[in-house]
């Protein structure tokens, strides 16, 4: 009986791959650990503080795409899931609240909470799945996140350069893992099928969270105008902000032919394409985190000098979440755009020049190259009347 109760929990693959509202529900805490992680990076706009940064985005990120992989094999219609989700998600608040003091004061608290995260989903999922063909998956991940935990925790307790490297080990053995198919004593590597996911609930998980991403863009663009003096420079700043915003929104949603969770489910290898696609989709959120910063640093001070991690950012951010749209397109798609490849090239090109331009001008640049691109895709690519975008 406790084995037919468990096995209700598991998804049906024969029952429609869509996320369900707890997900959505779930997504809510990450729109404000990407404005953290855009603020932690302002407060620290230098080498160390951007790798700080990038280090804390890959931790976030690696707690939302497990959690994904969890709703991909539960049901998370079923009450008991739900219970589960919305515990992570307690955990996923807690983390973001240490976000912006992970490297000071708050570090026990962070690696409290993105250990406990990980442990917790695992065991839970060991018990539902006991007995399930899929029982092995978290038994690696209990021995491999306790292998990384104890480095996390270690990294706590110490501080500078010492914590930097504990953490930066740990999250390496976090993301070595799958690269390595988890080898664990006594069970071995895990077979390629038990990722085998349910293409179109992924594809719509990775849609919904650029659509996140983005949103925290649009609430830090509008929290920084309510700081301004809505001068005529300000108001440009933000009207350029807003552009280039909805121009990466159209990069990655515009190719209707593009069916994402078609091209996982329909090829080959699924776990392999699963893989390329959340790195690709990593890299367009690092972008789009960039951009915030950028954005917020052109709306702050328009007319001013552009130092070089100005530049860094304003430019990088968008050149950042182009590599991950022709990373998803080559990787995915097998096909990249010609307009991409052309404007990322003119993005890196310009960057040098840039610091003898205004915060302002550099933004209106790196929006009038977006904008070449868009027109230049509309043209090359001629969709059938009707189609949706990327699924």
């Amino acid at each position: 009986m406790a084995t037919s109760r468990r096995s209700t929990l598991i998804r049906d693959p024969d029952h429609p791959q869509r996320a369900t509202p707890v997900e959505l529900f779930y997504d809510l805490v990450f729109v404000f650990m990407l404005a953290q992680l855009s603020q932690a990076l302002i407060m620290k706009l230098d080498p160390l503080g951007a790798y700080q940064t990038l280090l804390l985005l890959l931790a976030i990120w690696w707690v939302w795409s497990y959690t994904n992989l969890t709703t991909d094999t539960l049901d998370s219609r079923r009450p008991a899931v739900q219970l589960l989700v919305i515990t992570i998600m307690l955990g996923s608040l807690l983390i973001s609240t240490a976000l912006t003091e992970a490297f000071d004061g708050r570090a026990l608290l962070f690696v409290s909470a993105y250990v406990g995260i990980h442990l917790f989903r695992s065991v839970t999922l060991a018990v539902i799945l006991r007995g399930h063909r899929l029982h092995n998956r978290p038994l690696r991940g209990i021995f491999w996140f306790s292998l990384s935990g104890a480095l996390w925790f270690a990294g706590a307790f110490v501080s500078g350069t010492s914590r930097l490297l504990f953490w930066t080990v740990a999250l390496a053995m976090d993301y070595l893992g799958p690269v390595l198919r988890w080898p664990t004593p006594r069970i071995g590597r895990s077979p390629t099928w038990e990722w085998n996911s349910a293409g179109e609930h992924l594809a719509e998980r990775y849609r919904q969270f650029i659509i996140i991403a983005l949103g925290e863009n649009v609430v830090i663009t509008a929290r920084t105008v309510r700081t301004t003096s809505y001068d005529t420079a300000e108001a440009a700043a933000v009207i350029v902000s807003f552009v280039t915003t909805v121009l990466l929104w159209w990069i990655y949603f515009y190719r209707a032919r593009e069916k994402l969770g078609s091209a996982i489910v329909g090829s080959a290898d699924p776990a392999r394409e699963t893989t390329w696609a959340g790195y690709a989709h990593l890299i367009m959120v690092a972008g789009v985190v960039l951009t915030t910063v950028g954005d917020e640093l052109v709306i702050r001070h328009p007319t001013e000098g552009t130092p070089g991690g100005w530049v860094a950012v304003i430019v990088g951010g968008p050149a950042l979440f182009l590599a991950g749209r022709i990373l998803l397109g080559h990787e995915v798609f097998a096909r990249v755009a010609r307009p991409w490849l052309i404007g990322i090239g003119v993005l890196i090109a310009m960057a040098p020049a840039m610091v003898l331009l205004p915060p302002l001008a550099v933004s209106a640049a790196v929006m009038l190259v977006l904008l070449g691109i868009v027109a230049a895709d509309a043209v090359t690519v001629r969709e059938p009347r009707g189609t949706p975008g990327i699924t």
